[in-house]
């Protein structure tokens, strides 16, 4: 196979001996370094303290160090009920709340409406990989600043994450 007068594919054959296939792929740049970069461009925190929620221990993990390179205190629970517990005990300790909205127990509304009892100031970004016109109206009903569609861009985070940060500063 030849493509723009570069071979893409080699493919060597000898009867009785098998065949060898040689793949070649154009160089691309690592993609740890593409979300360094895109971090870099993105806007920045001052040391906020983020609430993470997500059920999954990996995404709570990979957010935690998403929010750190992005400039916050990143704080994850891979439990609702354990988050709200957190912040009955500390309510002054965070200053935005980014959580998930499927989870077990308390779903990211569910647990917005018990925050707003708490904090009604604090600023809440709701993530679903299920999005729509119904999560939208619970999910403002609920209080929530903003609601992201998983998977999330890290730029796209950290724009909401920026216009969380104005709502901070808003007077009450």
């Amino acid at each position: 196979m030849v493509a723009r007068g570069q071979r893409m594919l080699d493919v060597l054959s000898e009867l009785g001996k098998g065949t060898r296939f040689e793949i070649w792929l154009p160089a691309t740049r690592d993609l740890h370094q593409q979300v360094i970069e895109e971090t870099r461009a993105a806007p920045l925190g001052n040391g906020e303290t983020v609430m993470i929620v997500d059920d999954e221990q990996a995404l709570v993990a990979l957010s935690e160090e998403l929010l750190a390179e992005l400039g916050y205190e990143p704080i994850g629970f891979d439990s609702s009920v354990a988050a709200l517990q957190a912040l009955q005990g500390q309510p002054q300790r965070f200053d935005i709340i980014l959580s998930d909205e499927a989870m077990p127990d308390l779903t990211g509304t569910d647990l917005a409406r018990e925050i707003r009892k708490l904090r009604p100031d604090i600023p809440i970004v709701l993530m679903s990989g299920y999005g729509g016109a119904q999560l939208a109206a619970r999910a403002a009903s609920c209080g929530v600043s903003e609601v992201l569609r998983k998977p999330l861009q890290n730029r796209e985070l950290a724009e909401a994450l920026a216009r969380a940060r104005e709502l901070i500063r808003e007077p009450s």
